[in-house]
């Protein structure tokens, strides 16, 4: 369930205008860097997110040790971070579900060392849902689709 929300996450607007935001980009390598930073982040936490995983499918039950909750939180929040840095790359803005979802994240970190890991990576999917779905409800609102326009170009 996880790599479908993170798909879904990364793919929403930003993914599928990458490359007419390079192109319409002033500074297109300023872009690219930008991009390619972006990947780094979102590739770090997606590789987290499977060391989190590996943990709680051998260990699902039982104590939660904090390194545990860094990997299995903190690897959602390094992709929703990425992920803010790919949006305003491509649109020169970052979408509040993105910051929220960190920041839940971040909140909820203590807590989970009292549940066990499954909740855990239950909770990090939650929230990641979370930002899935507004995603979903801010297309479908929107009338047509957003134009990229990377920073530094025409608003």
């Amino acid at each position: 369930m996880t790599t479908v929300l993170l798909w879904r996450i990364y793919i929403y607007r930003a993914g599928e205008v990458l490359g007419a935001a390079v192109a319409a980009a002033p500074d297109p390598l300023r872009v690219v860097n930008s991009v390619l930073y972006a990947h780094a982040v979102m590739v770090a936490g997606v590789v987290a997110i499977s060391v989190g995983d590996e943990l709680v499918i051998r260990h699902p039950s039982g104590h939660t040790r904090p390194a545990w909750i860094a990997v299995v939180l903190g690897g959602p929040a390094l992709f929703l971070a990425g992920r803010a840095i790919l949006e305003y790359a491509v649109f020169a803005r970052v979408s509040r579900d993105r910051v929220i979802g960190v920041l839940v994240l971040a909140v909820i970190s203590p807590a989970m060392i009292l549940v066990p890991p499954l909740i855990a990576v239950v909770a990090a999917a939650v929230v990641l849902a979370g930002v899935a779905v507004v995603d979903a409800a801010r297309a479908r609102r929107r009338l047509s689709a957003e134009p990229p326009s990377p920073p530094g170009g025409p608003s």
